[in-house]
């Protein structure tokens, strides 16, 4: 099923709040699809490679080698435009048919591409799993012909870690507790990619949910990704004493860092799922089987575990996409 209808998996105290702006496009949406299902591959697509491309930080970089490997694996024309940019420019290069195909989070359609469109998604949603997904699926279809297939079950959300002796003689083991600590004249050096201080589910919102500021003076950016942050932490470099990093990163067992635990949910659930254009489907069907196969297999810990193997012992991202695949038979 390439749609399913994100009303039905909503809960019920939650329908009455987001049903008003999607009945509609329900209607609109499964007539999309069954109109594509209809239609019968387009000739000329189907003759065209498919682009697939992803961000430019070390997850999406692994995430992009096993689409695109798996595709090729499959017998199906590939096109490299992995590492394009960040999620602006990646998202945009979709939504203009310039990319095919890349992985995407739940969380940040939901709070990033779709904050233009009036939905006033509330908490209950985008911290749930299976209503953020059957909302991103049901709006993406509706607004922009963009179809999101089976999420992986890991969610690669932000957070903010520290130094493991260092939570321990300050008693910062949660947000609230680093919230505390600043209020109390603590100060924090937070290490950070440019993204995670400018996007407003980044650390404006752990800010606002626990009640605290880090002066921006105080921010040391980088733009190399969550690798960089998690080194400049373990090392203790320009006096940093707290980090952004991902989830799923590899480097927070092997610098030993400590994820602070977020009890009041400031950060959505980030699925990384394969979004494709609705057309490119239409022409290759089988795509989507190809792409669950893999997501399937792919959990928190395993991503985990792909990740180090790039930022942690220097593996590059297509050789370890490439044993995945070998591993779990996409790939013989």
């Amino acid at each position: 099923m390439v749609c399913p209808s994100a009303g039905r998996d909503l809960p019920h105290f939650l329908r009455g709040r987001l049903m008003p702006l999607l009945r509609l496009r329900s209607l609109l949406a499964v007539g999309l699809v069954m109109l594509l299902l209809a239609a019968g591959p387009f000739a000329a697509l189907a003759q065209t490679p498919i682009r697939v491309g992803s961000k430019n930080f070390t997850e999406q970089l692994v995430l992009g080698e096993l689409i695109l490997q798996a595709l090729a694996a499959h017998g199906l024309p590939v096109e490299n435009r992995l590492s394009l940019g960040g999620t602006a420019v990646v998202r945009q290069a979709l939504e203009t048919g310039e990319i095919d195909v890349y992985a995407e989070y739940t969380g940040t359609a939901l709070l990033v591409h779709f904050s233009g469109y009036g939905l006033d998604v509330p908490r209950e949603v985008w911290s749930n799993p299976e209503t953020s997904t059957a909302l991103v699926r049901e709006v993406d279809l509706e607004r922009n012909g963009l179809v999101w297939l089976c999420p992986a079950d890991a969610n690669n959300t932000y957070a903010i870690a520290v130094r493991r002796h260092w939570a321990e003689e300050n008693g910062v083991y949660t947000v609230a507790h680093l919230a505390a600590y600043i209020n109390a004249g603590g100060r924090v050096i937070f290490a950070s990619n440019p993204e995670f201080i400018d996007r407003p589910d980044g650390l404006q919102a752990f800010e606002q949910t626990y009640g605290f500021s880090i002066p921006r003076g105080d921010v040391f950016v980088l733009a190399q990704g969550s690798y960089a942050t998690a080194q400049a932490l373990a090392n203790g470099a320009n006096g940093v004493n707290a980090a952004m990093v991902f989830g799923t990163d590899g480097t927070i067992a092997a610098f030993d860092l400590l994820v602070l635990e977020d009890p009041q949910g400031a950060m959505p659930i980030y699925q990384p799922a394969p979004v494709v254009r609705a057309e490119v489907l239409q022409a290759y069907p089988q795509l989507e089987e190809v792409l669950c196969q893999v997501f399937a297999h792919l959990d928190g810990r395993t991503l985990a575990e792909l990740n180090a193997e790039v930022d942690v012992y220097g593996r590059q991202p297509a050789a370890v996409a490439r044993d995945f695949l070998q591993r779990i038979g996409v790939i013989r």
